[in-house]
């Protein structure tokens, strides 16, 4: 499943943080409180496997406690398959 993909209404995707095609990490807003958080998940093997976790087979999203955001958040970058750009203007999105 493609990370891009999964995007239920309740969190909105600002960027994909990092992504090995395996596991992601999302960075966006949830609706309850309008504030930057981050997310996550494993996105399955194929088109056909939705990954976890899922609800009635669609793929959500995974939100990570707020006191964890930017621990995370740092130790992504110079990751591989994280995108450090995207990284960054996280981190100055949640330090305004």
């Amino acid at each position: 499943m493609d990370s891009k993909k999964v995007n239920p209404n309740n969190f909105k995707v600002e960027s994909i943080l990092f992504d090995n095609d395996y596991f992601s990490i999302a960075f966006g807003k949830w609706d309850s409180n309008n504030e930057f958080s981050i997310a996550m998940r494993w996105n399955g093997n194929g088109e056909s496997d939705p990954g976890y976790p899922k609800l009635f087979g669609n793929p959500l999203w995974f939100l990570i406690h707020d006191d964890l955001r930017t621990p995370i958040i740092k130790s992504l970058l110079e990751l591989e398959c994280s995108e450090n750009e995207l990284i960054i203007k996280a981190l100055s999105e949640l330090i305004k």
